[in-house]
């Protein structure tokens, strides 16, 4: 039976002329039909809101409760299904394997292993095929991808019990900000006075999982470069013929997203830079063809006068204070024409979309910091001698932010 005839069989039996499903199920409709015609990532999130609203007013408000209390054993789960390696296992699988195949494979308990799988078939991530039988799904086959590995890994394992202990943390300061990047709650959770990349950069294997996070957190949301029209317009003001640098990565991780770049306009003249701390830098992707720098954000900006310089998810891990360090910095370093590419959240005043309120949190639990809104950004940049135009992505994914020197 299709959730129309579902819908309208339950307001036949309450005798209801008219119910609120109606118009949720029309705005779904309506919604995947945008989607499906013109495949457009706007469309793609106004669908998945669509339904998310209805799937919500099928739960009864208690259940809805239930549901989110409960849901950080589904992340928990897929955690230990990385452990098991029950998502790798199964994606290399033609046939269906048995809990005792799937348990086997790292020794564990048949007993556990399927407590693990019987959640992870309730939210998609495997199949169960038959009794104590499964197979791989779409969600299986991610799951065995290096980069979600890596995203589960950085918020489960080092964000998760930070998460828990925000309340305790905001309670014990009376709900107040507390300024410093190692006064936050992450350093309040561990026990740590240390910076937070100082902590991941003094053990590799937490080293591989930060930078490998980085380079998935842009999910499957579209590149700058593939909805922006600044990007080809940066190249089109370049003279070419110089060899001046086109493009500096300013803390750029691996040097991901300067290969996208890279990769998108190959016929690019000009040098390109990446700068990030040296142990960053050590691992930076394979065959790329950039110069790799070690810096400090707040120390002098070793490059001058590029035409580009280009930050992503940088200046939201500091506060106001650090960002108008790090902004003057860049500033001093800039020429008349040089432009400054922020790629960022840029959070709506209302009807914030979930994924930036969550990033907004994250960046509370790992930095102490804070994503900002158009009107924040443009107080930081103005204050730091920017001028600044702003770029809405489709869909949810960041924003862009053109400043240039007042």
């Amino acid at each position: 039976m299709s959730l129309s005839n579902i819908i309208n069989n339950t307001n036949g039996a309450n005798g209801a002329a008219h119910d609120p499903l109606d118009s949720l199920l029309e705005s779904v409709t309506a919604s995947v039909h945008a989607f499906k015609t013109g495949r457009q990532e706007r469309d793609r999130v106004a669908a998945l809101k669509a339904a998310q609203e209805l799937v919500r007013s099928l739960h009864q408000p208690k259940d809805n409760v239930y549901h989110l209390v409960y849901s950080p054993t589904q992340a928990m789960c897929v955690r230990m299904g990385i452990d098991l390696e029950i998502f790798t296992t199964l994606s290399k699988s033609t046939e269906p394997l048995s809990l005792k195949d799937l348990a086997a494979v790292k020794g564990a308990n048949p007993l556990i292993t399927e407590r693990i799988l019987r959640v992870l078939a309730g939210i998609g991530y495997v199949e169960e095929h038959d009794v104590h039988l499964y197979k791989a799904t779409r969600m299986t086959q991610q799951m065995a991808d290096r980069d979600s590995v890596a995203v589960v890994k950085f918020i489960y394992d080092y964000g998760m019990s930070t998460v828990a202990k925000i309340p305790e943390f905001l309670r014990s300061h009376n709900y107040q900000f507390v300024d410093g990047l190692t006064s936050g709650p992450w350093n309040y959770a561990m026990g740590h006075e240390e910076v937070i990349w100082n902590w991941f950069g003094a053990d590799p294997e937490r080293l591989d999982v930060s930078s490998s996070f980085m380079e998935a957190d842009r999910g499957s949301r579209p590149s700058w470069v593939e909805w922006c029209s600044l990007p080809a317009q940066l190249v089109k003001t370049f003279d070419d013929t110089s060899k001046d640098v086109f493009m500096v990565d300013v803390a750029g991780g691996r040097g991901h997203d300067l290969r996208t770049f890279m990769d998108k306009f190959p016929d690019v003249k000009g040098n390109f830079i990446l700068e990030d701390m040296g142990h960053v830098i050590e691992q930076s992707v394979e065959g790329l063809q950039a110069e790799k720098i070690a810096f400090d954000l707040f120390r002098e900006q070793p490059i001058k006068g590029a035409h580009v310089y280009y930050m992503k998810f940088i200046l939201h891990d500091w506060s106001d204070d650090q960002c108008h360090q790090i902004l003057t910095r860049i500033g001093e370093a800039m020429r008349p024409g040089s432009k400054l590419i922020i790629e960022e959240f840029i959070l709506p005043e209302k009807d914030c979309p979930m994924l930036s309120a969550m990033w907004d949190w994250e960046m509370m639990v790992f930095c102490n910091s804070l994503e900002r809104s158009e009107t924040h950004w443009t107080k930081v940049l103005s204050e730091a001698g920017f001028t600044a135009k702003f770029y809405y992505p489709p869909g949810d994914g960041q924003g862009i932010i053109e400043a240039e020197l007042k």
